[in-house]
């Protein structure tokens, strides 16, 4: 048996991805108005468009998460995770390629602002193949016991930590970079 294979690892996906959906989803809904300005930022498809897309938006990704953390419905949330995220990776790829990096990504709401970079549409893609692994490896995978429940889910509590964390030193950076700098010429 592969470590792939194990029922710990898939508990661990599964963690993951559905506490990335779920806080960026919670995060988007307390601030919809907020949220449709970055989507309109983006600047795909319609005008028209962008208010309805940040008002589904956000529900979906709450919907992804919660299928994610129930067994029978796994892997429906793991193609619906890896769709978002392969479109989320592409109009962060169409804006870089256009040259708009200082847009905002809108992954998180945590008050600073995450700029585009092709660091996050990897990391995006990274987690686009956990999630297709997730959802090809989960019908065969055994049912977790206690032991696989616990470490599963404290591992991917900690990937969480850093993930956010990784994202909270990038809004950082960014927004210090783009501070005015008070006293230069002295």
């Amino acid at each position: 048996m592969s470590l792939l294979s194990e029922p710990m690892f898939g508990v661990f996906a599964r963690g993951l991805l559905a506490a990335v959906f779920a806080s960026a989803a919670v995060s988007k809904i307390g601030r919809a108005e907020e949220f449709h300005g970055v989507v309109r930022n983006f600047r795909i498809g319609p005008e028209a468009a962008a208010k309805p897309v940040a008002l589904v938006l956000p529900w979906a990704e709450l919907a992804v998460a919660l299928a994610l953390l129930a067994p029978w419905t796994v892997v429906s949330g793991a193609w619906g995770s890896a769709v978002l995220l392969v479109l989320f990776a592409a109009a962060m790829a169409l804006n870089l390629r256009r040259g708009r990096r200082a847009i905002d990504c809108g992954c998180f709401r945590a008050g600073l602002r995450q700029t585009l970079s092709w660091g996050l549409v990897a990391r995006n893609l990274g987690l686009t193949a956990l999630a297709v692994w997730l959802a090809l490896a989960a019908p065969a995978m055994a049912a977790p016991g206690i032991f696989d429940l616990l470490f599963g889910a404290a591992a991917a509590g900690l990937a969480f930590l850093i993930y956010v964390g990784a994202a909270l030193l990038g809004g950082l950076s960014a927004s210090r970079a783009s501070a005015p700098t008070h006293g230069a010429g002295r």
